[in-house]
């Protein structure tokens, strides 16, 4: 959970080589924070992936906050291609927004405004931010969940 809601301004931070305001010049992003031994993180990040490999451009991007050091593994074992970085050893980004459970997932537009924010995995918010996501970035949505893939309605981070 988070006490973050759409309409608010997400925390500028910096991570490494990423900084949120300098990457939010380029177009949204959607930050996802995890843990590697989360079982709802392990779930929703493949669904992460698909909207990486369909909406991804040089205009949106996303991004994996890890709240473990070991991202490389857990990209590895989950497929996962977008970037993923480290959250400081005593979680500051996780803390600037206001993290209580992973996976959390924040849409934010190039004016700091968070558009979307998903605790865990709810499908219908899946398929909602699908929406947003391609009406920010003019390419058409696609079935992220498909029929048969028994998808369950929701999953508690």
């Amino acid at each position: 959970m988070t006490d973050f809601n759409p309409g608010m301004s997400a925390p500028d931070f910096k991570l490494g080589n990423f900084e949120l305001s300098q990457e939010l010049k380029k177009g949204p992003v959607l930050l996802t924070f995890y843990k590697k031994t989360c079982p709802t993180c392990q779930f929703t990040y493949p669904f992460l992936e698909k909207l990486h490999k369909h909406y991804t451009s040089k205009n949106f991007q996303v991004i994996g906050i890890g709240q473990d050091p070991e991202t490389k593994e857990f990209s590895k074992q989950y497929g996962i291609t977008f970037p993923m970085i480290s959250d400081t050893a005593d979680y500051a980004v996780s803390k600037q927004y206001h993290l209580t459970n992973v996976p959390t997932i924040f849409l934010i537009t190039p004016d700091k405004k968070i558009q979307f924010i998903g605790v865990g995995f709810l499908k219908n918010e899946f398929l909602e931010l699908s929406q947003k996501i391609a009406s920010l970035t003019q390419k058409p949505t696609f079935d992220i969940l498909k029929q048969g893939d028994n998808v369950p309605e929701f999953k508690a981070g």
